[in-house]
Protein backbone atom coordinates (compact mmCIF):
# COMPACT_ATOMS: atom_id res chain seq x y z
CA UNK A 1 0.00 0.00 0.00
CA UNK A 2 1.54 3.39 -1.05
CA UNK A 3 1.98 5.75 1.46
CA UNK A 4 1.34 8.90 -0.57
CA UNK A 5 0.49 12.13 2.42
CA UNK A 6 3.49 13.62 2.67
CA UNK A 7 3.34 14.57 -1.07
CA UNK A 8 -0.60 15.34 -0.91
CA UNK A 9 -0.01 17.63 1.90
CA UNK A 10 3.06 19.31 0.16
CA UNK A 11 0.81 20.22 -2.93
CA UNK A 12 -2.40 21.16 -0.65
CA UNK A 13 0.46 23.59 1.59
CA UNK A 14 1.70 24.89 -1.82
CA UNK A 15 -1.75 25.62 -3.29
CA UNK A 16 -2.63 27.25 -0.16
CA UNK A 17 0.48 29.58 0.19
CA UNK A 18 0.21 30.44 -3.49
CA UNK A 19 -3.30 31.91 -2.91
CA UNK A 20 -3.33 33.87 0.39
CA UNK A 21 0.06 35.40 -0.73
CA UNK A 22 -1.22 39.02 0.76
CA UNK A 23 -0.84 37.27 3.98
CA UNK A 24 2.78 37.43 3.93
CA UNK A 25 3.50 35.53 7.18
CA UNK A 26 0.85 32.52 6.63
CA UNK A 27 2.29 32.45 2.94
CA UNK A 28 5.77 32.52 3.44
CA UNK A 29 4.76 29.37 6.38
CA UNK A 30 2.54 27.60 4.49
CA UNK A 31 5.71 27.64 1.64
CA UNK A 32 8.34 26.37 3.82
CA UNK A 33 5.86 23.78 5.44
CA UNK A 34 5.04 22.89 1.10
CA UNK A 35 8.56 22.71 0.12
CA UNK A 36 9.31 20.32 3.16
CA UNK A 37 6.36 17.83 2.98
CA UNK A 38 6.86 17.46 -0.45
CA UNK A 39 10.90 16.91 -0.36
CA UNK A 40 10.06 14.19 1.86
CA UNK A 41 7.54 12.44 -0.42
CA UNK A 42 9.62 12.68 -3.44
CA UNK A 43 11.90 11.17 -1.22
CA UNK A 44 9.50 8.04 -0.08
CA UNK A 45 8.26 8.11 -4.18
CA UNK A 46 12.37 7.60 -4.79
CA UNK A 47 12.33 4.26 -2.29
CA UNK A 48 9.00 3.05 -4.00
CA UNK A 49 6.57 3.79 -0.82
CA UNK A 50 4.88 6.35 -2.75
CA UNK A 51 3.52 6.64 -6.16
CA UNK A 52 2.77 10.46 -6.02
CA UNK A 53 6.27 11.98 -7.41
CA UNK A 54 4.59 14.76 -9.73
CA UNK A 55 2.21 15.56 -6.79
CA UNK A 56 4.87 16.16 -4.01
CA UNK A 57 7.01 18.24 -7.10
CA UNK A 58 4.21 20.34 -7.89
CA UNK A 59 4.08 20.91 -4.17
CA UNK A 60 8.25 22.15 -3.84
CA UNK A 61 7.44 24.82 -6.86
CA UNK A 62 3.87 25.27 -5.75
CA UNK A 63 5.63 25.76 -1.90
CA UNK A 64 8.59 27.74 -3.58
CA UNK A 65 6.29 30.15 -5.79
CA UNK A 66 4.45 31.16 -2.43
CA UNK A 67 7.62 31.79 -0.61
CA UNK A 68 8.99 34.39 -3.25
CA UNK A 69 5.42 35.61 -3.55
CA UNK A 70 4.82 36.22 0.22
CA UNK A 71 8.36 37.75 0.27
CA UNK A 72 7.35 39.78 -2.42
CA UNK A 73 4.42 41.50 -0.39
CA UNK A 74 6.99 42.03 2.23
CA UNK A 75 9.62 44.10 0.28
CA UNK A 76 6.58 46.09 -1.37
CA UNK A 77 4.91 46.50 2.42
CA UNK A 78 8.33 47.61 3.76
CA UNK A 79 9.86 49.43 0.74
CA UNK A 80 6.85 51.77 -0.26
CA UNK A 81 6.89 54.67 1.73
CA UNK A 82 3.90 56.43 3.53
CA UNK A 83 2.51 59.41 1.03
CA UNK A 84 0.98 61.52 3.81
CA UNK A 85 3.99 63.09 4.91
CA UNK A 86 2.86 65.15 7.81
CA UNK A 87 1.76 62.37 9.91
CA UNK A 88 -2.28 63.98 9.08
CA UNK A 89 -4.38 61.09 7.59
CA UNK A 90 -4.86 60.95 3.73
CA UNK A 91 -8.87 60.84 3.39
CA UNK A 92 -8.03 60.98 -0.76
CA UNK A 93 -9.98 64.36 -0.99
CA UNK A 94 -12.78 63.66 0.68
CA UNK A 95 -14.11 64.94 3.80
CA UNK A 96 -15.52 62.50 6.68
CA UNK A 97 -17.92 64.85 8.24
CA UNK A 98 -21.21 65.60 6.95
CA UNK A 99 -22.12 69.23 5.16
CA UNK A 100 -25.41 69.69 3.59
CA UNK A 101 -26.28 72.95 1.26
CA UNK A 102 -29.66 74.18 2.33
CA UNK A 103 -31.86 76.59 0.26
CA UNK A 104 -32.55 80.18 1.66
CA UNK A 105 -35.76 80.56 3.36
CA UNK A 106 -38.35 82.69 1.60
Amino acid sequence: MPSNGMGTAGLVLGIIAVVVFCLWPLAIVLGILGVIFGAVGRRKARRGEATNAGQALAGIICGAVGIALGIAVLVIVLVVPDDSGDGASDDGGFSTSLSLAVAPSR
